[in-house]
């Protein structure tokens, strides 16, 4: 039963490990480093689930595989380092720098402390099986050629060489290597580093001078392929589909309101742009956008009818900003946004119908027979231009608008 049970444990971990891809790998590692496991002394710790979760934070992009441009490969004899889980007492005797009561790199020796394998520490917030990785990543990164590190600034991811067994020092507790420590790791290992594209955009944008500022998760996954990385002022998000963009600010706190790239928004295929006018900003996702406009707030369209909205110009058409999220129709049937612009607007869909937009003179009219819920029901046309003005076609009739005279007429056909 009890080697049932690692058994068990041997495959969750693993499991739990490969729920959380990286970058796509490179074809072919630029270079591979070869190392050997063993245990040294009474340890208590699984030697074989050792084994499976070095091997696949080894694999992982995120970590010293850089990407897949350095392999880590286990071999049985005459390796470049040894991975080795120690009892206290066997590191302690190791150096005169090392202690009973941590791991330690000596030479080729990469020693973890079979106490601190299974227990983790104090300091540590994410539980054992994320720290069985941070504290593999943190000792080989010695035998890579990395000292340790301090936190820099309160609140940030801390680095993987910071000593986060013993102290975060205000920083956030972090298995993964931080984008300079995989550049010094590939610099030292003579090897590039293949980017994911999360990586690609938050370096090209400024890494910490961009809007976004500094990380304070690593990359998560998304479902699939796809990845997010969340940052103190926005999001990074990236799918195959619509390759990595940012969002920030209230329309990314918005945006994460609405459920984020499992929402109806889906994930953002651009960054976040100002609008037509340049007093505003947006974000478009693959279900809808995102408008913040500085007298009506931020606000969402989605569906059938952001794709109106988008057609008939988006903040810089006739309907301008919205003023509101998407919501259910009084009638419970359908749905609508309304919009800032002249004289009022909106899009209204129902399953029926689709979506319409409607505004100015015509939808202030329609607004005094009760909308949908009125005689003339749900539009099923836009804003028509007629000789001498404009008209909106409905279910049960229509509303003209003159524009010589400045009069609307309703016209009920059924």
């Amino acid at each position: 039963m009890a080697a049932y049970r690692r058994a068990l444990m041997v495959a969750a971990v693993a499991a739990a490990v490969l729920l959380v891809p990286g970058a796509p790998r490179a074809e072919a590692a630029a270079r591979t480093v070869t190392y050997t496991v063993s245990s040294q002394g009474a340890v208590a710790g699984n030697l074989s689930e050792f084994a499976a979760v070095a091997a696949q934070t080894f694999a992982d992009p995120r970590g010293w595989n850089l990407g897949g441009s350095l392999a880590l490969e286990r071999v049985s004899a005459v390796s470049d380092f040894s991975l080795i889980l120690a009892s206290p007492s066997v590191i302690a005797a190791a150096s005169p720098s090392c202690s009973a009561e941590w791991s330690c790199r000596v030479g080729r020796n990469v020693y973890i402390n079979d106490d601190r394998w299974r227990l983790a520490t104090a300091t540590w917030p994410h539980g054992p099986a994320l720290y069985r990785q941070y504290v593999i990543l943190h000792e080989v990164g010695h035998w890579l050629g990395l000292g340790h590190a301090t936190c820099a600034v309160a609140g940030r991811m801390a680095a993987v060489m910071q000593q986060q067994s013993k102290d975060l020092q205000g920083c956030r507790a972090n298995v993964w290597p931080l984008i300079a420590e995989r550049e010094q790791v590939g610099r030292n290992m003579g090897v590039g580093v293949a980017w994911s594209a999360i990586e690609q955009k938050y370096r090209a944008m400024g890494q910490e001078r961009s809007v976004l500022g500094a990380a304070i998760t690593w990359e998560q996954p998304a479902g699939g392929t796809a990845r997010y990385q969340s940052f103190q002022a926005g999001t990074l998000h990236s799918s195959t589909r619509t390759g990595a963009h940012e969002t920030h600010g209230d329309i990314d706190r918005l945006y994460r309101a609405t459920g984020g790239s499992v929402g109806p928004l889906g994930f953002p295929v651009a960054d976040t742009k100002a609008t037509a006018d340049g007093r505003g900003r947006y974000s478009s996702f693959h279900g809808g956008t995102i408008t913040w406009g500085p007298a009506t707030g931020i606000h969402e369209t989605h569906g059938d009818i952001d794709r109106v909205y988008r057609a008939t110009g988006g903040s810089g058409g006739p309907l301008a900003y919205p003023t509101g999220d998407t919501t259910v129709a009084g009638d419970g049937v359908g749905r609508f946004s309304r919009f800032s612009g002249s004289g009022g607007g909106a899009v209204f869909w129902s399953p029926a119908t689709g979506a319409h937009e409607i505004y100015g003179p015509v939808f202030a009219r329609w607004a005094e027979e009760s909308y949908e819920r009125g005689r003339l029901g749900y539009p099923v046309s836009g804003v028509q231009v007629v000789p001498g003005g404009q008209r909106s076609t409905f279910q049960h009739g229509y509303i003209t608008y003159d524009s010589t005279t400045r009069q609307t007429a309703v016209v009920i056909t059924g």
